[in-house]
């Protein structure tokens, strides 16, 4: 008789451990998705603002703020 009360409560206590463990999977996969949306969302707005700061550069150089050596050396450093 006992041994089977020890048997119920070892089996609640893994049954416990198991869902403990799906709780930190499933924690993790969407933790992971999340971070995943995150690098998304910041690669478009590098683009964006490689983007802008292209034009703006280009608007400096053409009004004659920067020469052409300068210009290549901020466009370069802008794309690496």
């Amino acid at each position: 008789m006992i041994t089977w009360i020890v048997y119920i409560i070892v089996g609640f206590i893994l049954l416990f451990v198991l869902y403990l463990g799906l709780l930190g999977i499933n924690r993790g996969v969407e933790a992971k998705n999340i971070n995943r949306a995150h690098k998304i969302n910041n690669v478009k707005k590098k683009q964006k603002n490689v983007t802008s700061e292209l034009a703006k550069l280009k608007k400096l150089y053409d009004d004659g703020v920067i020469n052409k050596k300068e210009f290549n050396l901020a466009k370069k450093k802008l794309l690496s």
